[in-house]
């Protein structure tokens, strides 16, 4: 009979501020009566039976470190024929209990485990792009950093006066990093997806804005906001890229910003407008191995103790948030093109954020 309580930890997605504070905080809970592993690689590694038991050196080192490098991370959808290679490795190891660190897909992968095996399986929220129903870790630092940036890219173009930046920030279907990182560097014109899906506005209509704007501000130096999801409101942004084993189409790696431009500067090449050199970035893998702030590292410990206390009330099929554990059922929707997934949270055009940034939207053309 086993005498100690037996935990597996898992990083899958992208990395995001903080995710090594949760295996830390776990890791002290479970010091006196317990053991943590880590699984490398995400589920490729708990596919593949890659588990270690952790120690306290290495913990100690990784604790306060942004990154997922304590473990590594992929991004993998867990398979029907995956469920044995899972079930051998929680047997082997005897796992009362393995926590997914993730984000939507992962909080899908640990639903549907859980459904499959005896094992305790537990969710924590993480993710930068902030569209969980539950609050995700991350974001508050990854945003910090970027907005940064942004700041000093404001500062170099005043300082030259003769270029505009435009930048793409990450985020995949939701605008939350780009609409916060607007309201924290005061940047001079932010595209919101939500808002132009709502809207059903066109690229023509979005074209016309952004020359609107140039020529309002009347100055040759500024900041322009694009999320990186553009391209699921203007599809002829669109590119062909390969799906990830999610679905996922890879945004990132898109230049929706640079096609976006194209257009506009055609638009006023016909109309006679003239437009300053553009500066092109695509921003956010900046962010997301920067050492967490505070805040982060607070809500961290706050959902590694929630996980650690569902293991003890032994819950399974759940997502941690700061109030407790809650089945991740009820975050569930039909995709047509995902199937049964975790739904994601989009930016409430009617919520306090983007209201703020609609009061100051307009003083923000002429910002500097």
């Amino acid at each position: 009979m086993k005498d100690k309580l037996r935990v597996g930890v898992l990083l899958s997605g992208g990395p995001a501020p903080g995710g090594h504070h949760v295996i830390a905080t776990l890791f002290d809970l479970l010091e006196d009566f317990g053991e943590l592993y880590g699984i490398e690689r995400g589920a490729e590694g708990l596919i593949e039976g890659a588990v270690r038991l952790l120690k306290k050196e290495e913990v100690d080192h990784f604790r306060l470190k942004g990154g997922f490098d304590l473990l590594k991370t992929r991004r993998r959808k867990i398979l029907a024929s995956d469920i044995q290679a899972i079930r051998n490795t929680l047997d082997r190891f005897h796992f009362d209990a393995l926590l997914f660190i993730g984000g939507d897909d992962t909080a899908t992968n640990a639903y549907k485990l859980s459904k499959e095996v005896s094992t305790l399986i537990i969710h924590i929220p993480k993710t930068i792009d902030f569209d969980l129903a539950v609050p995700s870790f991350g974001f508050d630092t990854a945003v910090e950093l970027l907005s940064q940036l942004i700041k000093n890219l404001k500062v170099d173009a005043r300082s030259t006066g003769k270029y505009y930046h435009v930048l793409k920030l990450m985020g995949r279907d939701t605008s939350h990093i780009t609409l916060e990182c607007a309201l924290r560097s005061k940047a001079n014109f932010t595209l919101v997806t939500e808002e132009l899906i709502t809207n059903q506005t066109t690229l023509e209509q979005v074209v016309d804005e952004i020359l609107d704007f140039f020529q309002k501000r009347k100055k040759d130096y500024g900041v322009l906001l694009i999320p990186e999801g553009i391209s699921l409101a203007l599809k002829e942004l669109e590119e062909d890229t390969e799906l990830d084993s999610h679905g996922n189409v890879d945004l990132s790696g898109m230049e929706s910003h640079i096609k976006l431009m194209q257009h506009v500067q055609k638009r006023a090449a016909e109309k006679g407008v003239k437009i300053p050199p553009l500066r092109f970035a695509n921003m956010g893998y900046e962010a997301r191995c920067q050492d967490p702030t505070p805040y982060d590292l607070a809500y961290t410990k706050k959902l590694g103790i929630r996980a650690f206390q569902a293991i003890l009330e032994k819950k399974s099929g759940v997502m941690v948030a700061e109030d407790g554990a809650h089945p991740i059922e009820n975050y569930m929707i039909h995709d047509p093109k995902r199937g049964h997934v975790v739904k994601k949270i989009s930016v409430d055009l009617h919520g306090k954020k983007f209201q703020q940034y609609q009061g100051m939207r307009e003083a923000l053309v002429y910002e500097d």
